[in-house]
């Protein structure tokens, strides 16, 4: 395996502040036998303390607005979470297009936007399951990238991979499903713009503590985007410490 894979923990809407007090403290005990990068995504209240407290750690945003500033009640933009020592954003995550009918269109906006605000987008595609039942996936995956990927953009991006199907199921694609998928992206998003011939593209969809190292021992999957496992402070520990 390659060492130093990403980890994306999405926290979801979970924890007050003393739970991920706890939570990040007790990571950063292991500091020494992390092996993988990681990035842990909180809800945005929990940002700014966190950020100020754990200076070992990278935090990230579950999502944004694509403006900068402006009359929109509730939402939360690039330029904001950059304030409070953001460095990622998710973008285009299963849940966020479900229950909020994100389409192609804001989602262009929303990754130009945390571009623009010097943060770094990672941007989620996958399949449902009638669409992988068609054998249509690799078609599905293609129009997510190119309807939504900057063409001329230079800064850096990471894709994650997630089966809509598998999200919170148990069911998950075999490494050798994920590997090829993962090389299609590749090859796709490389044709859209030669800058993204380096970008990581992780795996995420009812990952848990025994698939991950399964997951993480292939050369093509550049990491994992974890969602229910990530709560679990064991199961967290060991896909960190994994070599």
């Amino acid at each position: 395996m390659n060492k130093g894979k990403l980890i994306v923990a999405n926290w979801k809407m979970n924890f007050l502040y003393k739970n991920a007090f706890n939570f990040c403290k007790k990571i950063l005990l292991k500091k020494k036998l992390i092996k993988n990068k990681f990035v842990i995504c909180p809800p945005t209240t929990l940002i700014l303390q966190l950020s100020s407290k754990f200076k070992g750690i990278t935090f990230g945003a579950q999502d944004c607005h694509y403006e900068k500033l402006g009359a929109y009640t509730g939402d939360i933009s690039a330029l904001m979470l950059k304030d409070i020592n953001c460095k990622h954003v998710i973008i285009g995550h299963s849940e966020r297009r479900k229950y909020y009918f994100e389409d192609h269109i804001i989602l262009k906006r929303k990754i130009e936007s945390v571009i623009n605000a010097g943060l770094i987008p990672i941007y989620c595609i996958g399949e449902d399951i009638n669409i992988k039942r068609k054998d249509k996936t690799k078609n599905h995956l293609l129009s997510q990238l190119l309807n939504t990927l900057p063409k001329k953009n230079k800064n850096k991006i990471i894709i994650a991979y997630e089966p809509i199907w598998s999200i919170g199921t148990g069911n998950t694609p075999t490494v050798n499903e994920i590997e090829d998928v993962n090389l299609y992206i590749k090859k796709i998003i490389t044709k859209i713009n030669l800058s993204y011939e380096k970008t990581s593209i992780l795996y995420g969809g009812s990952v848990n503590k025994h698939n991950s190292l399964v997951f993480l021992d292939n050369k093509n999957i550049d990491g994992l985007l974890i969602g229910g496992a990530s709560l679990n402070l064991n199961t967290f520990s060991s896909i960190l410490t994994y070599k």
